[in-house]
């Protein structure tokens, strides 16, 4: 009786684990791979979306990161796409939060002043050069003052706005370069 219940947890535990991974095993990367995040379909990599992150980060050193999130064109939910190399591992192909996902369906701008940290998050939809809204654009930023709030948004923008003109849809953004 005792192997029958031991055999049963086990039969669950495994059962619960498959569930809350949506029920069907994940391609994986090998283990030594910096893109341990990934989606659940092949991409190309580097996208044209981490071109323009590496480039916005080269012009723009005082910027922390700069990430885009969007949908997979065969997925159902919002995605890192890219992000600065340094946050690979970590974040890349991870499901977006709730402020992400729900910028680009809103198109609102999210700001968040982080004052312990002295971090700054701005969260922006991105357009396409026709103004359509295909993904969510984030620009973080350290702070020295909080009075500095209304300067890095203006900043953000701006670094968004250098890059919109060279998208034509999320096609070309999820694409090779």
């Amino acid at each position: 009786m005792r192997g029958l219940k031991i055999g049963l947890v086990c039969a669950l535990s495994a059962a619960s684990v498959f569930a809350q991974q949506g029920g069907a095993p994940r391609n994986s990367q090998p283990a030594n791979s910096p893109l341990e995040n990934h989606a659940d379909t092949p991409q190309a990599f580097p996208n044209l979306a981490q071109v323009l992150a590496d480039q916005e980060l080269k012009r723009h050193p005082d910027v922390l990161v700069v990430a885009f999130h969007a949908q997979i064109p065969s997925e159902s939910i919002n995605r890192v796409v890219a992000i600065n190399q340094a946050q690979w591992g970590k974040f890349l192909w991870r499901p977006s939060d709730d402020i992400d996902t729900d910028t680009a369906k809103t198109q609102r701008t999210v700001v968040q002043v982080i004052p312990a940290t002295h971090r700054m998050e701005v969260h922006m939809p991105l357009h396409t050069r026709a103004g359509e809204t295909i993904a969510t654009f984030v620009c973080v930023w350290n702070f020295k003052d909080e009075e500095e709030a209304p300067n890095l948004m203006r900043k953000s923008q701006a670094i968004r706005d250098e890059i919109a003109p060279e998208i034509t849809d999320i096609s070309q953004l999820l694409g090779r370069p």
